[in-house]
């Protein structure tokens, strides 16, 4: 009689199951190392390029510019006086304050013996009554008197002058006057000279 052993199948051997789970265990610890690192370039990356970018600096600004301006108001006696120039530019640092070019002052516009004055270049300030002007400075009192100098400053509510430079002048009876410096006021009638005042007088032929 022939004996049949039943076939026991052979236990399942634990190392071929840890073969499989190391590779898991692996990519578990190197996919997160993978991302953060990614991360971290693409941060820095970013951060490179921020500062590598330098920020646009503000726009300038054009100042106002105007041809032909023309400047009116009223004296404290009455009297109108008219500001021209070739060019009027405002100021960026002073919206009160307006650069001229070639400017020109009549007080008493309008009337039998107006007063001019002219330059090459002033500065007015409408609000503070003020209006300088320098370089060539003609001086033309409407009754005979005519001065030169390189600075007047004319206060717009008054009409009164007063020049910080040497001043040189010419009058009726051929009579010539320097001085270092001069002031214009009562409507240009009244002429005072200060420092070194020398006055010449040359006979009528």
């Amino acid at each position: 009689m022939i004996a049949i052993t039943p076939a026991v199948a052979p236990p399942v051997r634990k190392k071929n199951r840890n073969r499989h789970r190391k590779p898991v265990r692996t990519l578990r610890i190197i996919l997160p190392t993978i991302a953060i690192g990614t991360a971290v370039a693409i941060v820095g990356q970013g951060a490179i390029l921020a500062m590598a970018v330098k920020p646009a600096g503000p726009a300038a600004v054009a100042p106002l510019r105007m041809d032909n301006p023309r400047f009116t108001g009223t004296l404290k006696d009455g009297r109108a006086f008219l500001i021209t120039a070739t060019t009027a530019t405002r100021d960026l640092n002073n919206a009160d304050q307006v650069f001229l070019k070639n400017p020109q002052l009549t007080r008493g516009y309008g009337s039998d013996k107006p007063t001019h004055v002219v330059s090459k270049d002033g500065a007015y300030q409408e609000e503070k009554g003020s209006l300088l002007l320098t370089g060539d400075v003609k001086i033309d009192n409407g009754a005979g008197y005519q001065f030169a100098s390189q600075k007047a400053l004319i206060d717009t509510r008054t009409g009164d002058l007063v020049g910080g430079a040497a001043v040189e002048g010419a009058g009726p009876n051929n009579r010539s006057t320097r001085a270092d410096s001069y002031s214009v006021s009562d409507k240009g009638d009244r002429v005072l000279f200060k420092g070194r005042v020398r006055t010449r007088l040359t006979p009528q032929q």
